[in-house]
């Protein structure tokens, strides 16, 4: 840069010498007018100057700091992470609405327009019944497995649901009530009572989930009855009864009578503890359940994989175990990026699959 500078001088005084031979052939005024024009060369070389200084100073400075950057990588390793926020943020800017245990339009979560309206379908579960819908957490005045709503602000739609209604003896039967109210007709040793069912002694429709029957130990020849059973806890009924009456049930339950003496006995089997598995444009699969949501049993192992293109990718998600940064993505189909990683269920799982495309 010093080289420029003074290429500068030598050509402003060639000028300047140029300029100031033919004076003597000139009159006073125009020995004014070029003595004028000579000064303002010499005031914008200096201008000139000034500036090239400065730029100098600017190079210099610049060229400290990448120096310093270079010896700190961390500092470029936070500018990176800056850039993937970034990125992040444009994914999901916008207001939401988002499906647990359900599809909205069809998908796992769709992206408002305004007031938009959303139609949600309750995924299918084993064993388990629609039971109504929440809305941020709010229940909603919808009871139907399929509804619409229209939304205007992020939005979490939660299908809920519960046990089936189930009636189940061991050791014993139930009869339904006539219009006495007195057992008659057949026995059963296990009934679905869901929602709405016939009586099969009355032939009417019974609604609400609840259910009314006497029930009635089996008593096989030279047995008594010890005690009762009613969902794994004991009960000891005076005089050791034999036969009582239940009315609306509203619940899932296990009868099961144990007689004196016995040393073997059928047992119900210990209730298997289910977890909500959720995915953001992600799916899972596992316990033989696949999709972007559903319940598998507890100690289940499931993989989660985005459903994305990307070339670095982010599983954020609660319990903080699911958390996974992916910087070495697996080919996939399509010549598509694959991020998948495998957890063991012991809590409800909900993941957001956020891939960082370069």
């Amino acid at each position: 840069m010093k080289h420029s500078s003074n290429a500068v001088r030598a050509v402003l005084f060639l000028l300047i010498v140029l300029l100031l031979l033919p004076l003597g052939c000139q009159s006073k005024q125009e020995s004014s007018e070029m003595v004028t024009l000579v000064q303002s060369l010499i005031s914008e070389r200096d201008t000139l100057e000034n500036r090239l200084r400065e730029t100098e100073q600017e190079r210099d400075t610049l060229k400290t700091k990448l120096e310093a950057a270079e010896k700190a990588p961390e500092v470029t390793t936070e500018i990176k992470e800056v850039e993937v926020i970034k990125e992040v943020t444009k994914e999901v800017e916008g207001k939401y609405a988002y499906g647990l245990h359900c599809t909205v339009n069809g998908q796992a979560s769709v992206k408002l327009d305004g007031s938009t309206s959303v139609k949600c379908v309750a995924d299918k579960i084993d064993d388990y019944v629609f039971d109504h819908w929440e809305l941020n957490g709010v229940k909603s005045e919808e009871t139907k497995s399929t509804a619409t709503f229209t939304l205007s602000e992020n939005t979490t739609i939660e299908a809920i649901y519960h046990e089936r209604h189930v009636v189940t003896c061991i050791n014993c039967h139930i009869q339904f009530l006539n219009d006495q109210n007195n057992a008659k007709g057949s026995n059963y040793t296990e009934f679905d009572f869901e929602e709405e069912y016939t009586n099969p002694v009355t032939k009417k429709k019974c609604e609400g989930g609840k259910i009314s029957f006497y029930i009635f130990a089996d008593i096989p020849s030279k047995k008594e009855v010890d005690y009762w059973l009613i969902n794994g806890v004991k009960y000891q009924y005076p005089n050791n009864v034999t036969k009582f009456r239940v009315e609306n049930l509203d619940e899932a339950t296990v009868y099961e009578v144990v007689y004196k003496g016995q040393t073997t006995k059928k047992t119900t089997d210990t209730p298997k503890t289910y977890y909500n598995v959720t995915c953001h444009s992600c799916s899972f699969k596992g316990d033989g359940k696949s999709g972007t949501s559903g319940k598998v049993a507890a100690g289940s192992t499931i993989t989660i994989t985005g459903t994305s293109d990307s070339s670095e990718a982010y599983f954020d998600g609660t319990p903080s175990s699911v958390n996974r940064h992916f910087t070495n993505p697996t080919s996939g189909s399509s010549g598509k990026y694959v991020f998948s990683f495998s957890i063991v269920v012991n809590s409800d799982v909900e993941v957001w699959f956020r891939g960082v495309v370069n």
